[in-house]
């Protein structure tokens, strides 16, 4: 009878026993490192989907035709205009909402391309050039001499709204001087206001306002050639 080993039968000649190997557990500190970064991962994706990033701004202008002014006789002499200033808030690119108990709001999403004194400046600048008013429009800095300068103040530009309805407001103060002597020959305090918009949405808002630019425009040109008219009025440098 043939003897048996303990532990079990002897491998068959030609057959090569296999051991299972197992792979060794990760350490628990590399573990939960790894799970904290995919906790921080699904929960950045949470908070986006809760607070999606915000949308870039968008920008508005004025802008409306040219409408010369009638000046039968213009100022044979140059005209420099000085920095236009604004009042706070309106000093500033964001588009601005008012209401009657003083509220004022800003708009983070809904801007100008430039504050509202340099905007209206520069159209007055262009309609006085191309309308001939002046012989010559110089801009703030100019080293052309300048018989005449202008400069304006701005106490109002925003949206009003007042109820259910909102409108356009331009508030403003041209001064017109003559360089020498140094003399205010002109000042006048202009107020627009446009008829109840349709909605608050920003495009109205700015078409509505480039309107009212649009005005003050023709109506400083005027004043400025009712002027040149008057029979005390020096009529050149």
């Amino acid at each position: 009878m043939k003897r048996t080993q303990a532990n079990g039968q002897r491998p068959r000649r030609g057959v090569i026993a296999q051991t299972l190997h197992l792979p060794s557990p990760l350490p628990s500190s590399l573990v939960r490192l790894l799970s904290c970064a995919l906790c921080a991962l699904l929960l950045s994706g949470c908070l986006h989907a809760l607070y999606p990033k915000s949308a870039p701004p968008q920008y508005y202008r004025i802008d409306y035709p040219f409408g010369p002014a009638k000046c039968a006789r213009p100022f044979p002499a140059t005209l420099r205009f000085s920095p236009f200033n604004a009042s706070a808030p309106y000093d500033r690119e964001q588009m601005i909402a008012t209401s009657p108990d003083l509220q004022v709001q800003f708009s983070s999403h809904y801007q100008w391309i430039a504050p509202a004194a340099d905007m209206v400046a520069n159209h007055l600048m262009r309609d006085l050039s191309f309308g001939k008013v002046f012989e010559n429009v110089a801009p703030p800095g100019s080293s052309m001499p300048a018989a005449y300068g202008m400069s304006g103040q701005i106490y109002r530009f925003d949206l009003e709204k007042s109820g259910a309805s909102s409108s356009a407001l331009l508030d403003l103060e041209i001064t017109l001087w003559r360089e020498n002597p140094r003399t205010v020959i002109f000042r006048r305090h202009f107020h627009y206001q446009s008829p109840p918009l349709t909605s608050d949405g920003p495009g109205e808002f700015a078409a509505a306002m480039s309107g009212l630019v649009a005005r003050l425009s023709l109506d400083l040109g005027n004043d400025l050639c009712a002027l040149r008219q008057d029979s005390w009025h020096p009529a050149g440098d």
